[in-house]
């Protein structure tokens, strides 16, 4: 694999290599959430209590937040190819700790692994596309890339759920071990070796933080997220509460955001970025406020009402990260896939965040206050977006 630093291939990546990278992406996204769609098996195989069964998907988003630019940084003189194989190859061998041990440091520790392997391959498989694939069809590619994220928590969740009901929780993760490995001979048969990428190193990460127009970019990332994860994160009692069928509604949000990865890419093609981004952070403006309908007396809401809001809400808010990303790389060419481990921090931050204030909102004002709570954050990310605009173009970018 020497060659990976020194030859640039004038080629772009070929259809197999892009579906390999949404594959391997599809792999990070099974590997980081399945944890929280079978934690009562995991507990219960562990002899531990769910509230130390979370801290599964605690270290894991903190690590991935921390670990992801920090990685970046770092190995920015290792071949694309060589670093995208060791991320997925670390999230296989994670993954077969966990299925086989039974101490649940072991298993904590192999969680922070995991998150280490995504936050290096996430990024830095969008930054390959980027490097790969010619202007005219960059969005599309990235979109199907990146539709990989999203069906693993349309179809990867609920398959690790299936799996560990019929063979036990272990064989998800056995499962994740198998697929990931899977999409690692697909990558190391299909890349193009030699990709140019600038290279990156702490200085440049650095320089990333003391950027104020790169920082406020990176946080448009986090509100949308924080909106998005306050209301979805407490979704199931949401619907509860109005007789719905909580099945359907998680299915159709799925759903909903397995078609905007697919589709995202063309419409940011179309649109250009700038316009698509606003559509997805304008859309949460609109239609998390359903949520909190029963503060103006309409309630319960009709259940096929929360089937076509979930739909519709992960269907024009769950592409996002794709003109989000394109938008970043165009603007900072020289630093390339680190900004894209800053957004991804900044993702999960996000995540983090809404999470609590999901929390404090119900505890202190009711479930009903939620969808304005999601929509108030949304709008704020709005706001911020117009204003990062405004110092792009007052710097020609």
């Amino acid at each position: 694999m020497a060659a990976d630093r020194g030859r640039v291939l004038p080629t772009s990546a070929s259809p197999a290599a892009i579906i390999y990278l949404a594959a391997g992406n599809f792999v990070v996204g099974t590997s980081g959430f399945v944890v929280v769609s079978i934690l009562p098996e995991i507990t219960a195989g562990l002899g531990i209590s769910l509230a130390q069964g979370a801290l599964l998907f605690t270290i894991y988003a903190g690590a991935y937040a921390i670990g992801s630019p920090l990685l970046i940084s770092a190995t920015g003189r290792i071949g694309r190819r060589r670093l995208l194989l060791i991320a997925i190859a670390t999230v296989v061998v994670s993954a077969l700790v966990c299925a086989l041990t039974r101490s649940f440091g072991a298993m904590l520790a192999a969680r922070a692994a995991a998150a280490f392997g995504g936050g290096l391959y996430t990024p830095v498989a969008a930054s390959v596309v980027f490097a790969t694939v010619p202007e005219a069809r960059r969005g599309r590619a990235l979109g199907f890339v990146f539709a990989g994220l999203q069906l693993s928590q349309a179809a990867g969740l609920p398959l690790g759920v299936m799996i560990a009901q019929q063979l036990d929780w272990p064989a998800a993760f056995l499962t994740v071990a198998g697929l990931g490995a899977l999409s690692a001979a697909g990558l190391w048969w299909a890349l193009p070796r030699g990709v140019a990428v600038p290279v990156t190193s702490l200085r440049t990460l650095l320089d990333a933080g003391r950027d104020l127009r790169t920082l406020l970019a990176v946080s448009i990332m986090a509100l949308h997220a924080c909106a998005l994860i306050l209301c979805y994160g407490l979704i199931a009692p949401l619907v509860m509460r109005h007789g719905g069928n909580v099945g359907l509604a998680i299915g159709a949000f799925g759903i909903g955001g397995v078609i905007a990865g697919v589709t995202m890419g063309r419409v940011t093609q179309a649109l250009g970025a700038r316009r698509a981004r606003m559509i997805a952070l304008a859309s949460q403006v609109a239609i998390l406020p359903v949520l909190s309908l029963p503060l103006i007396g309409i309630a319960p809401l009709p259940g096929w009402l929360l089937i076509v809001q979930a739909l519709l809400w992960h269907l024009l808010a769950g592409g996002m990260m794709i003109p989000q990303q394109i938008l970043l790389m165009q603007r900072n060419a020289e630093r390339g896939a680190l900004v894209l481990g800053l957004n991804a921090t900044m993702n999960y931050l996000g995540f983090a965040l809404g999470s609590g204030l999901g929390g404090l909102v119900v505890a202190g004002l009711g479930y009903d206050w939620l969808g304005l709570a999601g929509g108030t954050i949304a709008g704020l990310a709005v706001v911020v977006s117009i204003q990062s605009e405004r110092l792009y173009r007052r710097a020609g970018l």
